[in-house]
């Protein structure tokens, strides 16, 4: 439903906005009583973390029309590419692609005029990945998260490791009931 697509999209843009605006990835967690996100107090991890001024490692999860956007927007405020090492877990054959436009596919039964970046080839990628150092992993469904090791793995089996996990996994529409 729209409404769901909208929370979908204010949550991406929130999560968007926090790491945006602080490279440093410092810990936060949204307080309810003040309606803002608040520092958290340092969480030990069996996991070495990234030294502050290492890349950070984003993993996104899905990789629709939101998860494409927030992945452009993120490239944005990172222009030389030094701050952040970005992977994204896509379960489809094909990169993102505007769903929006599903039925206008009928017109030229050409997937690339669907695509969010540009013409796919034949393995179903874009060049917009390779440009921009994105590690895209089409067919593989991000099935296991350890919050612990701080590591998203696929169905494929590989593990990527990460400092910020971003959900964009999308909706799914609410039929009422009869």
């Amino acid at each position: 439903s729209s409404r769901t697509s909208l929370y979908s999209m204010c949550l991406s843009l929130a999560v968007l906005s926090h790491i945006a605006t602080s490279f440093s990835f410092v810990p936060r967690s949204f307080d309810r009583s003040q309606r803002a996100f608040v520092e958290s107090p340092p969480r030990r991890s069996s996991v070495m973390m990234a030294a502050e001024n290492d890349p950070k490692r984003v993993v996104v999860i899905g990789n629709g029309m939101v998860g494409q956007r927030f992945m452009e927007n993120l490239l944005k405020h990172d222009a030389d590419k030094s701050k952040c090492i970005i992977s994204t877990f896509c379960e489809e054959p094909r990169a993102a692609y505007n769903r929006v436009k599903l039925t206008s596919y009928f017109e030229t039964l050409d997937p690339s005029s669907l695509s969010m970046t540009s013409e796919f080839d034949e393995e179903g990628r874009t060049p917009w990945y390779e440009e921009n150092n994105v590690e895209l992993l089409l067919n593989d469904k991000a099935v296991a998260m350890d919050t612990e090791a701080k590591t998203v793995t696929g169905a494929s089996g590989k593990t990527i490791p990460y400092d910020v996990a971003v959900f964009a996994t999308g909706s799914f529409p609410f039929v009422p009931p009869s």
